[in-house]
């Protein structure tokens, strides 16, 4: 196996970086009043518009009902031209279309004069007649032509605006709002989201506000100037319902994670650690949102989860990983697992993780608005991902360290050893061994030169022999038999034998 890179050496600068960016947006959360969340948790209402030149109008004024329509996406691929007319009969309800194609037409003026021939219809010149049509901008949806003009634009050309000189209009509306660019600066496309004060009837609040905003826009760039994208409403109530689905949905998923990885893996802490570890990713995502005044909406949600998944897919890898080298690795110290097991699978995770950043790369590069902010917090949760999974690992061997220091230090003050491994019933047993050990020894000190004289002479004596006679000298009378001794004393003749050390070990063993 390749060399082992020892990770967990640097485990407490890799705590001290997390708690870096974590508390820089603690301090950007303070510094900026909150996040800036968009019109999902906030009741307000959104505008999305585009400051852009206007090519020409048209009108119907005949019986009937027209309405025009500029697809694009995917809609102008299945469409049969670039700008579709449709009248529908007022008395059968017949619909007759009439498309155009761009490429039929050298300059707008050629497409005005063939919009022309159809009845009922009026095209009128606004801008350019020698621009060729396919500078022209889609319509967000079709728009009713009947007795009604509508203005069809052109893509700038020239920056007219810059967000800087949109945030000083729009502050002539008195009003508070948000304001951000969208898609390149050339586009001179905006969002704006005003916020609704509290008592403000919701029921006129959002024509007024759109009529307010159109009136500055119009009148700083002129009538016909600007396209009005989109609208986007939320209530007080849906805002707050929102917020409530959206903390209740990330903790369920939390639980369900935690669930999981504690069936998975055993012990405990594997599971707590890789649950901490994604709850890390979500708090430095956040922070980077706070710091950087990203708009946190429904697709930031949608990130955030994302990347809960995606982050503990990683941690399970590793831990897998780390559960089967426990088995082949017997004998090693849980550090030096986890740095193998880490050291093992980061090919893998740098692997997968450099592939999907690349195509939310793309994604951040080619679109715009809440596709644009998803995109931008999923690269900065897919690296913060990545980098979760040392930091699950090192929790790990912080908990396993810290309880075995309390295990050790539980065992000092119960039975006065330092070993913490070592059973406490051991302990116990070894310890009455040296008390029964040292009750022999005092037991052997008490002796008298008397009882080990007559044992000496005891052991003397032959098998089957009767013992001889003595004196008060201890010399032997001969002729005179000795009366036979006593059982007991026979067995305290040899209690000193069965005492020592070598047979109570050796009882010990047996018993």
């Amino acid at each position: 196996m390749k060399r082992v890179i020892q990770f967990s050496r640097a485990r407490y600068l890799f705590f001290g970086f997390s708690a870096l960016l974590i508390l820089i947006g603690v301090v950007g959360f303070i510094v900026n009043h909150g996040l800036n969340l968009g019109v999902d948790f906030e009741p307000g209402i959104a505008f999305q518009f585009q400051v852009a030149p206007a090519s020409f109008t048209v009108q119907y004024s005949g019986p009937d009902s027209a309405v025009i329509s500029i697809p694009a996406g995917e809609q102008a691929l299945t469409s049969p031209g670039d700008i579709i007319f449709s009248i529908t009969n007022a008395k059968n309800g017949s619909k007759q279309t009439y498309p155009f194609k761009y490429a039929e037409y050298k300059t707008t003026q050629d497409l005005i004069n063939a919009i022309g021939k159809i009845p009922g219809v009026t095209a009128e010149l606004k801008g350019d007649p020698a621009l060729a049509p396919t500078s022209l901008l889609p319509l967000p949806r079709p728009v009713d032509i009947t007795n009604a003009s509508a203005t069809i634009n052109v893509a700038p050309s020239g920056s007219q605006t810059s967000i800087a000189d949109m945030r000083i209009l729009l502050g002539t509306m008195g009003r508070q709002f948000d304001l951000q660019a969208v898609g390149k600066p050339e586009n001179q496309e905006f969002m704006t989201r005003i916020p609704v004060k509290t008592g403000t009837n919701e029921a006129t609040f959002q024509k007024d506000s759109q009529n307010a905003l159109m009136q500055v826009l119009e009148g700083k760039y002129g009538a016909g100037q600007v396209i009005l994208k989109s609208t986007e409403f939320v209530g007080a109530r849906m805002a707050q319902s929102l917020a409530t689905q959206t903390i209740w949905l990330v903790l369920i998923a939390v639980a369900l994670i935690l669930l999981y990885m504690i069936f998975r893996f055993h012990p405990w802490i594997y599971g707590v650690a890789a649950v901490l570890g994604i709850l890390h990713d979500a708090l430095v995502m956040l922070s980077f949102d706070a710091v950087f005044r990203v708009e946190v909406d429904a697709g930031t949600i949608a990130a955030i989860l994302t990347i809960l998944g995606y982050s503990i897919n990683d941690t399970i890898v590793n831990f897998d990983r780390a559960r089967e080298n426990n088995g082949l690795m017997r004998g090693s110290s849980l550090r030096s697992i986890l740095d193998t097991s880490v050291t093992q699978t980061l090919s893998r995770t740098f692997i997968t993780s450099g592939a999907t950043l690349l195509t939310v790369i793309a994604l951040f590069i080619l679109t715009s608005g809440s596709i644009k902010n998803f995109a931008l917090n999923m690269i900065v949760g897919i690296v913060e991902g990545t980098y979760s999974t040392f930091i699950s690992a090192f929790i790990v061997i912080e908990w396993t360290n810290w309880r075995d220091k309390r295990r050790k230090t539980g065992d000092m003050k119960k039975y006065g050893i330092a070993a913490p491994g070592k059973p406490a019933e051991v302990s116990v047993v070894e310890a009455s061994v040296e008390e029964e050990e040292a009750e022999g020894e005092e037991a052997a000190e008490e002796v008298t030169p008397e009882q080990l004289a007559a044992d000496a002479r005891g052991t003397e004596v032959g098998v089957g022999m009767a013992p001889q006679r003595v004196d008060t000298a201890g010399v032997p009378v001969h002729g005179q038999p000795a009366a036979a001794p006593a059982v007991a004393g026979n067995v305290a003749a040899f209690s000193g034998h069965s005492g020592s050390r070598k047979n109570k070990k050796h009882k010990r063993r047996h018993h």
